[in-house]
């Protein structure tokens, strides 16, 4: 029995706000993966969504000759025929195969690829997020020290407050609301890393912006 995949890619759509093109993609890389590693690549493959049936389908194309060389790639001209009557030698035949032989690994390994663009798109969307607030002051909970530096829960993200940032005889504990500037945003292979700091001169000027109504 195949899948249908429709009802999952709408959720992780809907839930995680993950464009459906991007996870469409991440499927059919999945499957097309999956069985390139069965025919030890052996094969000129394509994998191809079909949203009518929720599934990902598995092309073979093989080029029409006079003579095959490599059983693999080629077809004669009299057996492809025998499928499509207009073939002519040196046509693209694509032939439709049977993905249930490795459909168990496709589905494994299409989880883990929509599991990792979820992050990816996740991390992206923080990112965008953050980067245009840089300047401002914004408020968070401490959550811990990691040697000396400060992680702070800014909601959506963890920023960090290193040692050098901080006020000196400043101490928070878990759980204590801190009030910071947001003075970088660097994408990291982990993610995007939201650096704040209460010494910046830019800290003075924003909270009296913000104390102070014009």
């Amino acid at each position: 029995m195949v899948l249908n995949l429709n009802h999952i890619v709408d959720q992780v759509v809907k839930d995680k706000g993950i464009d459906r093109a991007v996870l469409i993609e991440a499927l059919e890389s999945a499957v097309l993966s999956a069985a390139n590693k069965k025919f030890r690549n052996t094969r000129d493959l394509e994998a191809h969504y079909n949203d009518e049936i929720g599934e990902v389908e598995l092309f073979e194309f093989v080029t029409v000759v006079d003579e095959v060389v490599d059983s693999y790639k080629e077809i004669d001209l009299g057996e492809a025929r025998d499928v499509d009557p207009d073939v002519e030698v040196g046509d693209s035949l694509g032939m439709q195969l049977d993905a249930g032989s490795f459909s168990r690994i496709a589905a494994q390994t299409a989880k883990q690829v929509i599991i990792q663009k979820v992050r990816e798109a996740e991390r992206e969307g923080i990112y965008n997020e953050f980067k245009d607030r840089v300047g401002e002051l914004v408020n968070g909970i401490v959550r811990r020290y990691e040697r000396g530096d400060l992680i702070v829960d800014l909601g959506r993200a963890e920023a960090l407050l290193p040692s050098r940032e901080q006020v000196p005889r400043e101490n928070y504990r878990q759980g204590d609301r801190v009030r910071a500037y947001l003075s970088d945003v660097k994408l990291s292979p982990k993610g995007p890393q939201i650096i704040l700091s209460r010494t910046h001169p830019g800290v003075v000027a924003a909270m009296f912006q913000f104390e102070v109504p014009e």
